[in-house]
């Protein structure tokens, strides 16, 4: 009896623990509402471009023995995907501007629980075609946590498309 109890204790350790652990979240696009970014001027057909080399896993949440990893290579291409199409849908094209280029590269995305729901930060620069150099840092939060990384993927979006740096850019 007292060896049975023994494997019943050691089986729930067992079972109780296989939740915990790394998992991998794969973002993806978190849809913007209309307005959120206004309408701006576009000068010549835009690139956006991911320059985020890093294709290893990172933590992007951690909490009570369980964690998410994605890498920032993939955080960027879904910046990147998001970018292009909100310059699509927002940008007032003039294609017989100048060419523009946008390069994102993603630092770190991290969100963490703070009673009932998450807060999570994007860290980000987006080089431009003439050479300026923005950093960008961004915060969201959300009771549901792959909407928290997928929704600050999508602020940092849109943080950087009301930038007046890059419109400015974006417009001459």
């Amino acid at each position: 009896m007292r060896r049975v109890i023994g494997v019943i204790g050691v089986l729930c350790c067992a079972v109780a623990l296989s939740g915990c652990g790394a998992h991998p979240f794969r973002p993806q696009e978190y849809p913007l509402r209309s307005g959120l970014i206004p309408a701006f001027e576009v000068a010549g057909p835009v690139t956006v471009s991911n320059a985020q080399p890093a294709s290893e896993a990172v933590t992007v949440e951690s909490y009570g023995g369980n964690s998410l990893t994605s890498s920032l290579k993939d955080v960027t291409e879904v910046m990147v995907q998001q970018m292009r199409e909100e310059i699509g849908k927002n940008g007032k094209l003039d294609a017989a501007g100048a060419p523009k280029s946008l390069t994102l590269k993603v630092d770190s995305l991290r969100s963490r629980y703070i009673a009932f729901y998450f807060k999570s930060t994007i860290e980000f620069d987006v080089q431009l075609g003439d050479g300026q150099l923005i950093h960008e840092t961004v915060h969201h939060s959300s009771g549901v946590l792959p909407q928290d990384l997928d929704g600050c993927i999508a602020e940092g979006v849109m943080v950087a498309l009301n930038d007046a740096r890059i419109r400015t850019y974006l417009a001459h």
